[in-house]
């Protein structure tokens, strides 16, 4: 069994959600919760989610990311990834989100 917690905090600079643990088909409806809470979800220029915590992302994971970035992009906003993991990177570049998605490396906050 998979887990997953994802933490969503309010900032004055929009909210980070920071996970910690694995997503795959039986977790991805927690970050999916995550990624339309209130706060994520609306009224918000940018969500941040720190990955560095992540230890396991299946392609669930990164299609619920790519939607999330779709939404956001959608309204305007900007969905942002941070901390990714080497093995995260490395199915982000292998599928071509990289391209995709907006990665920035370093301290999320």
């Amino acid at each position: 069994m998979s887990h997953l917690r994802a933490t969503v905090l309010i900032r004055a600079d929009g909210p980070l959600i920071r996970l910690t643990g694995e997503i795959d088909r039986q977790s991805v409806g927690q970050l999916e919760s995550a990624l339309t809470q209130p706060g994520a979800a609306r009224g918000a220029t940018t969500t941040r989610v720190d990955l560095a915590g992540l230890s396991f992302c299946g392609s669930s994971g990164l299609r619920a990311f790519l939607v999330a970035d779709e939404r956001a992009r959608s309204r305007g906003d900007a969905l942002v990834l941070t901390n990714v993991p080497p093995a995260v990177a490395r199915l982000f570049a292998l599928t071509g989100a990289d391209r995709r998605l907006t990665v920035e490396p370093g301290d999320a906050g």
